[in-house]
Formats: structure tokens, C-alpha cells, sequence
């Protein structure tokens, strides 16, 4: 099966800027962003863009950091994640994540979620997080890195998922979880 078989068949399943960067293009629709990395990726994670790129995914909250430059900033939001957060693009571009905490948002999630940026290692956490108006949302975040083909760290892409409750045990709703479960095996 080729990459573009494997983007189609993935499709079938999933129906249910001014910066110094070009990561982000409209393809001929404004309210839908692409993310196009600049550094090559390896092959698992070429697909996980492009299924997060993909038509049917607009909806999806994610955002893509660059820890080779300074405080590890945002260099890509998703139109989902405008959605979810309430902030513009150019609003979170070039910051760090760390905005989207607050006063209520636990001490021992944020260190989790350091912890895995230190590590190079994946990490889900439901934590509470803050949009532009100040309201919280109990965000189910995933995080994982992004990767050269030579297994050097490129890039970390965090995937946010609005859910009811932080209890323990609860399914999995968040794409980017599922998305990566074959590495999980």
C-alpha cells in the first residue's frame, strides 16, 4: 500500500502566516490551515501529519512546537485549535504552551507534561486549561515527538481534546492517542 492509498483508506475511517516560518497554508480555504514541516520527517510521522491534515480533521486541536529554538515555542496551530482556545493564530505563534495554564491547572500535570519534553518521550494528560476569555475546559492532551529519519528530534506536536471530566480510566477520545497506538504495541 502507497502513501497516498494509506491517506485515502485513513480518510474512510475518520469521517465519523507572517512569520519566519512556512508551516502553515490555506490550500485554497481560509478557515482550514496545513501544516508543512520544514525539517524532513521520518515516515511514521509524515503520516500522522497528513491524516491530522487531512479533509475531515479541521475540527482536530493541535499545535506544533520547535524545541530547537528558544522556550520551545508554538510554530503551527490548527484551526482546531483556534476553535477550542478562542486565540487567533497570530496570537500563539512564537509563544510557549505554557499560556494556556493558570491558577487551577495542577502543578503535578504541568511537571508530567515537563517531564516528557525532557525525556523525548510521549505523555497523555487531562489537565485544566484556560481559553482566550479566561473560561477553563478540562483539556485531554497527548504529546508526542515528532522525528528525523534519523531518530533526531524534529519537532513536538501536542494534541488537545475538550473533555467532560480529569477521572481516571476514561476512553481515550483523543485522535492523536489513536493515531500513535501501533506504537504503543
Amino acid at each position: 500500500m502507497n502513501l497516498s492509498q494509506l491517506r485515502e483508506w485513513l480518510s474512510w475511517i475518520t469521517d465519523a502566516a507572517g512569520d519566519d516560518y512556512s508551516f502553515a497554508s490555506s490550500e485554497g480555504n481560509e478557515n482550514s490551515l496545513i501544516f508543512e514541516p520544514v525539517k524532513r520527517l521520518c515516515e511514521r510521522d509524515y503520516v500522522i501529519i497528513d491524516m491530522l491534515n487531512s479533509a475531515g480533521h479541521e475540527y482536530v486541536s493541535f499545535c506544533v512546537t520547535d524545541p530547537s529554538l528558544p522556550d520551545n515555542p508554538i510554530i503551527f496551530v490548527s484551526q482546531g485549535f483556534c476553535n477550542l482556545t478562542g486565540y487567533d493564530y497570530d496570537e500563539v505563534v512564537g509563544r510557549n504552551c505554557r499560556f494556556l495554564q493558570g491558577a487551577e491547572t495542577d502543578r503535578c500535570d504541568i511537571e508530567r507534561i515537563s517531564q516528557a519534553l525532557k525525556d523525548e518521550i510521549e505523555c497523555s494528560v487531562n489537565l485544566l486549561n484556560y481559553k482566550k476569555d479566561g473560561t477553563t475546559f478540562i483539556n485531554e492532551f497527548f504529546l508526542t515527538q515528532l522525528r528525523t529519519p534519523t531518530r533526531e528530534l524534529a519537532y513536538f506536536i501536542g494534541i488537545q481534546v475538550a473533555v467532560d471530566s480529569q477521572d481516571p480510566g476514561q476512553m481515550p477520545s483523543n485522535p492523536g492517542w489513536v493515531y500513535t497506538l501501533g506504537n504503543h504495541v
